[in-house]
């Protein structure tokens, strides 16, 4: 198979880690995902996704919330800048009002919540195939 095919299907077939504190929202993001044949992770706080990253799991995208207790997402992002630089970030949100989403909005590394199927799927294909050039890329106000 050509190259570029074969990185389709491993962008298709790809496990998402999903790190959300709502159960509803985290599941259908996952059910989302997995009919469009990604694999996904769960976890419901960063402390969580941090655990099963440092596991054997082969995680090619961190898709995280960002206001959740404990862990926010982007205390989570700090975390994964440092232990895992190359690993490529999705946020999601619905709150219009955070410092971090008014600084990302408009980036390719933010889906605002609602989203649909479609635009989940787009965000997420995206993210996989343009190269990660590091958060500081994106957002360099993270106090890490």
């Amino acid at each position: 198979m050509p190259l570029g095919d074969n990185c389709a299907v491993e962008h298709a077939t790809a496990t998402i880690l999903v790190v959300e504190d709502s159960d509803p929202i985290r599941r259908l993001v996952c059910a989302m995902l997995s009919q469009s044949g990604f694999r996904c992770l769960e976890a419901s706080d960063g402390a969580e996704a941090l655990d099963l990253l440092r596991g054997p799991q082969q995680v090619r995208l961190v898709l995280t919330d960002i206001a959740m207790p404990n862990m926010s997402g982007d205390e989570l992002a700090c975390y994964l800048n440092r232990e895992f630089p190359s690993l490529p970030i999705l946020f999601m949100s619905g709150y219009a009002e955070n410092p971090l989403v008014q600084a990302i909005r408009s980036t390719p590394i933010f889906v605002s919540k609602p989203f649909t199927s479609m635009s989940l799927t787009s965000s997420v294909r995206r993210a996989l195939q343009e190269p990660w050039p590091g958060l500081n890329a994106w957002y360099s106000g993270l106090d890490c």
